[in-house]
């Protein structure tokens, strides 16, 4: 399989995740290294809560409306079955999370968090359209489309931090939250034109593709499962066991782990529609040959930055978060020295999907999420910040390995054919950049 044929597709799907990686920079410079650790520690806090909401969403019910879209098999009743399923859960999590308020004010030790809560009701809901209409496009590949959505959530995001900094308006967690709302509702708006010119479908409810969701549901609803527990448990546990303070101070390394894994998220908005589509048409060697190649590519070009990063991790954060985050810089070269474990995880994981099996891609977590959860509740106690990175980054090698071996006896995936491609990356990426300039050159002379 020849990658530089799909590079179109591969370049916008970079510079969508571009946006999140602008946003994740104005979140750095004039949110982290702007509030108050305390008021940084509770807007994560509210964050990881509705973010269960959001995975549950979108491991039980968007994940398999990808899957069966991609096949381009026509499912008339699927778009409007799987709409108004994620409809509901929303609303119904929306009334969980708002009546119950009060007790995670109490559990989390953070009184002025009860009324931040309450907010969470009316972000899932401008959350609910933007998702829906990501995952369409995702599995169509209409990514131009998916890139515009982003833009405006994470560059209106972007935008919004470095206005209400420059206007002194941006001092607390709920400044920070009415952002993130306003601009997932306006997302949404925005999703009604690309979405709805291209897709029509009744809003009747059908038992069949409900039970089709299901069947693929109860599985991949171990990829939503795997984003709660490994990127938002361990935020959780350290509210519950010390002040927001603590949290801010953990997730300060985290969130540069998260921007720097941007890259095998974008891969992904390709990977698992794209593995779908060739699954369908039987093509196994074409998935082992793009499994294996973009794996090495990947790690060759992570080397030589996890280098960089990790000799510069001190100097990095006092320049990002104005020096506030000091006692960071060991977490972050922990994150850093087990960062090759999460494109191996990240992306068999979305070509197991893809190719319809989604039991084997559920099986590595029922390991690893106790493992994870057990070394979090021994080691936060005791390690603080250090513990949860110990136990995220151990839980992240077991499911990454796991994968590893099933892709072997699946794909005849090897290790081996994986390192000989970072080896020879440095040749695609000549080529790619000389096929880019003579086609430039055509241009001119034409």
């Amino acid at each position: 399989m020849d990658l530089r044929r799909h590079i179109g597709k591969g370049i916008w799907a970079l510079f969508d995740k571009s946006f999140t990686g602008i946003y994740g920079f104005a979140l750095v410079f004039f949110v982290v290294g702007k509030l108050d650790r305390g008021e940084y520690g509770i807007y994560i806090i509210v964050f990881a809560i509705t973010n269960l909401s959001l995975l549950f969403n979108k491991g039980f019910v968007l994940y398999p409306m990808t899957k069966y879209e991609a096949e381009e098999i026509p499912r008339p009743r699927l778009l409007g079955t799987a709409f108004l399923f994620s409809l509901a859960s929303q609303l119904l999590f929306g009334v969980l999370w708002f009546f119950s308020a009060p007790i995670l004010a109490v559990i989390f030790n953070a009184p002025e968090l009860c009324s931040l809560v309450k907010l969470i009701p009316l972000a899932l809901l401008g959350f609910f359209f933007r998702d829906f209409s990501l995952s369409y496009l995702q599995a169509h590949r209409r990514v131009a489309a998916l890139t515009l959505l982003d833009g405006v959530y994470y560059l209106g995001m972007a935008v919004s931090f470095i206005a209400l900094n420059y206007l002194g308006k941006l001092n607390g967690a709920i400044d920070v939250i009415w952002v993130h709302i306003i601009f997932a509702w306006s997302s949404s708006f925005i999703a009604l034109f690309p979405v709805l010119r291209r897709i029509k479908f009744d809003f009747a409810f059908s038992l069949k593709e409900l039970r089709t969701i299901f069947r693929f549901g109860r599985y991949s609803l171990s990829m939503g499962v795997g984003e709660i527990v490994f990127y938002q448990f361990d935020l959780l546990l350290l509210g519950i066991f010390y002040r927001p303070e603590t949290v801010a101070m953990y997730n300060a390394a985290k969130l540069l782990f998260r921007l720097y894994s941007l890259l095998s998220q974008s891969l992904n908005l390709l990977i698992y529609p794209g593995t779908s589509l060739l699954h369908s048409q039987t093509r196994l060697s074409d998935i082992k040959t793009l499994f294996e190649k973009v794996i090495g590519y990947y790690w060759s070009v992570m080397l030589v930055l996890n280098i960089i990063l990790f000799a510069a991790a001190g100097l990095v954060l006092d320049i990002l978060y104005s020096g506030k985050y000091p006692d960071s810089v060991l977490l972050l070269r922990i994150f850093l020295v087990f960062s090759f474990f999460e494109p191996l995880y990240n992306i068999s994981m979305n070509v197991l999907y893809g190719m319809g099996k989604p039991e084997k891609a559920f099986k590595p977590l029922l390991i690893a999420v106790p493992v994870f959860l057990t070394l979090n509740i021994l080691l936060i106690p005791s390690l603080k910040g250090l513990g949860a990175a110990i136990s995220f980054n151990s839980a992240n090698i077991i499911v990454a390995l796991t994968y590893l071996k099933i892709l072997n006896k699946e794909l005849d995936i090897t290790l081996l054919n994986i390192l000989n491609n970072a080896r020879k990356s440095p040749i695609l990426i000549r080529n790619m950049v000389n096929d880019f300039l003579k086609g430039a050159a055509g241009k001119v002379n034409s």
